[in-house]
């Protein structure tokens, strides 16, 4: 259960044995059914979570009710709302189980406990905060500068299991365009296209 997050950890920083057990002691199993709410627009965000299988997606409700992904996590990493995690304050976004899945979490007191009391996994944090980082502003800036039809073939370059695995409501809905749109490029673009 915990070897998919220890190859996550060690790949990142080295630990002492001693110091990676007391960390993978503070993760526990989730296991989460399609479609289910593993964290709440209203609540703080108390988890971090490591998807061992399956995959989740964050999003927000918009004034009209639609909804609008932010990002997805598929196996082999990490999600959690950072802003509420860092500063406690309540959710404004929803974390979904899209797949059925198996989650490892680990609570917010534990998480800033291990940063106290385990040397090496400041260095992790730091690691995990600049990847997120850059991630944002890089989406931030595709969604404000790339037309989308070159928001998608990004996509397909960077991620390809997301529009191989995800309904294309979902895709459409990451990029930010209708469907039908993306009806349109997809048949204007072939999957895994080298001069693209």
């Amino acid at each position: 259960m915990y070897e998919q997050l220890t190859k996550y950890i060690t790949d990142r920083v080295q630990l002492s044995e001693a110091g990676l057990q007391k960390v993978l002691s503070c993760f526990n199993l989730l296991k989460a059914k399609k479609n289910e709410l593993v964290g709440r627009t209203g609540e703080p965000s108390r988890r971090m979570f490591f998807v061992n299988k399956g995959c989740l997606r964050v999003y927000f409700i918009k004034p009209d009710g639609r909804e609008a992904t932010r990002r997805f996590a598929f196996e082999n990493s990490f999600s959690t709302s950072l802003s509420s995690f860092i500063d406690g304050t309540l959710l404004k976004e929803d974390t979904q189980a899209i797949e059925q899945s198996e989650l490892l979490y680990i609570h917010r007191e534990d998480f800033y406990s291990l940063l106290d009391t385990i040397p090496g996994w400041e260095i992790f944090y730091r690691g995990f905060l600049e990847y997120a980082y850059l991630t944002n502003t890089r989406r931030l800036e595709d969604l404000i500068t790339l037309n989308p039809r070159e928001r998608y073939q990004l996509l397909l370059k960077e991620n390809p299991q997301m529009v191989l695995r995800l309904p294309n409501k979902l895709v459409a809905n990451y990029l930010n365009i209708t469907q039908e749109a993306l009806s349109r490029i997809k048949s204007g673009t072939r999957l895994f296209d080298q001069d693209q």
